[in-house]
């Protein structure tokens, strides 16, 4: 099966910090969306995100909630970058127990205001961006076509060329089998481009509403 890099996953969760000035991020299930209530175990694409055969993805977060909205945030950006539906996400909660035992492999998990999206924000998105490229990259392996025919929306993978089409949870056991990319080398969508990110979410639970991501990002 084709590799799409040639760095481990530790050196993957190591470089996506530098990359973003910060410690490595891992993500388990908080509050899921309302489709997302899948029981079937899921299969580990990194430490940030895991597909359910349902096409249910799970992504990881590590920091605290204090009411501002960082929990369904993060989670927000790191499915912009996966490029999943929304509808069908469930946050998993990494506990401090579980950050001491992997020997703090997801680095600093308090929040401060703003400070819990602007300083996690780049190595969160390459984490999902990463794993989107694994799971395109299992599918053109299947398909035994050039990945850059592919897209993807809605973690449904299509080939125009051929018509055909397939789901995240179909993919997912070859995606994880792939070496992740070079996290230097994942270019970032232009929050322009959003569109889970700049749309005000029904699931955060707490004080301010999570539509201000942007300004997370540019506060200070």
């Amino acid at each position: 099966m084709t590799s799409i890099g040639k760095v481990s996953r530790r050196a993957f969760v190591g470089g996506s910090a530098a990359a973003g000035g910060g410690l490595a991020l891992g993500f388990t299930v908080l509050f899921p969306t309302a489709s997302a209530q899948s029981t079937a175990p899921a299969t580990e694409i990194n430490i940030w995100v895991a597909i359910k055969p349902d096409d249910t993805c799970v992504i990881r977060i590590a920091r605290s909630e204090m009411g501002q909205g960082t929990i369904t945030g993060l989670a927000q950006l790191v499915a912009e970058e996966l490029e999943c539906d929304w509808k069908k996400v469930a946050l998993e909660q990494i506990t401090p127990g579980r950050n001491l035992a992997s020997k703090r492999a997801w680095g600093e998990m308090g929040t401060g205001g703003s400070r819990g999206i602007r300083t996690s924000q780049d190595y969160v998105r390459r984490g999902g961006a990463a794993a989107r490229m694994m799971l395109l990259q299992a599918a053109a392996d299947a398909w035994k076509v050039p990945v850059a025919e592919l897209t993807v929306a809605d973690g449904i993978i299509t080939h125009k060329a051929s018509n055909r089409s397939t789901s995240y949870g179909k993919v997912a056991g070859a995606a994880a089998k792939l070496t992740p990319p070079d996290p230097k080398s994942i270019t970032l969508k232009d929050p322009k481009d959003w569109k889970i990110a700049r749309q005000a979410d029904e699931t955060a639970r707490h004080g301010r509403d999570s539509s201000t991501v942007a300004n997370s990002l540019r506060s200070t």
